[in-house]
Order: structure tokens, then C-alpha cells, then sequence
């Protein structure tokens, strides 16, 4: 069975912080921050989630 690939989320450039709580309800996860630390894509260690710095 293939797998779907993972939601990529563009947030703004000068964003340093962004939460995840995987969006499935009772079926999610527990909501968890990530602090991007001069990088550019940060990922969900829980749904594979990508959070991208705009490049603008």
C-alpha cells in the first residue's frame, strides 16, 4: 500500500516557534512545539509534518 506523503506548511520567515497537534481528533497526538534554531524546516517526530520557512 502506498504511503501519503507528509503535509508540508509553509509559516512566515521569522517565525521561530510553530505547534503541532496532528489534526486527528481523538486520533491525533499530543499537541508538541518546535523551535526552528536557524533552520529553515522543522518536522513532526509524531505525523511526519513539515513546517517550512517562507523565503520571503
Amino acid at each position: 500500500m502506498p504511503t501519503k506523503a507528509p503535509e508540508v506548511i509553509t509559516v512566515e520567515k521569522n517565525t521561530d516557534r510553530v505547534e503541532c497537534c496532528g489534526d486527528g481528533g481523538a486520533l491525533g497526538h499530543p499537541r508538541v512545539f518546535y523551535i526552528f534554531d536557524g533552520r529553515q524546516r522543522v518536522t513532526c517526530e509524531y505525523c511526519d509534518r513539515e513546517f517550512v520557512r517562507s523565503k520571503s
